[in-house]
């Protein structure tokens, strides 16, 4: 199986595009747990793993729109600060709702830009 460093430019962008389309979703799936405060399942499922893929490919957010990519990090830094609170308050979900709006804004630059 090919690696990812193995691959034409044109499947490198699609993989791109794609995990940061994963990561919206993931995001997504974790503010559903949130709301019926399954915290621990929103971060161990959903969040950590969208988390991975920011450290991945938000440079490449950054690098094309960097307040956008810098507001989408602060999000996910306290996000997982009050992920790891035993009850977390209702800012977890106004942060995660907001991150969500990023996270769109991010999608259609990744599929524009990219």
């Amino acid at each position: 199986m090919p690696t990812v460093d193995s691959l034409p430019v044109e499947q490198k962008v699609a993989f791109r595009r794609k995990s940061i389309q994963v990561m919206r979703d993931l995001l997504q799936l974790s503010a559903l747990m949130v709301l019926v405060e399954d915290y621990q399942k929103a971060k161990d499922n959903f969040f950590a793993p969208a988390q991975k893929i920011w450290f991945m490919f938000g440079g490449t957010i950054k690098r094309l729109e960097s307040d956008l990519g810098n507001e989408i990090e602060s999000h996910i830094n306290s996000i997982n600060s009050m992920l790891d609170q035993a009850s977390p308050d209702s800012s977890l979900k106004n942060s995660l709702d907001k991150l969500n709006q990023l996270m769109e804004s991010a999608v259609k630059i990744s599929d524009e830009k990219i």
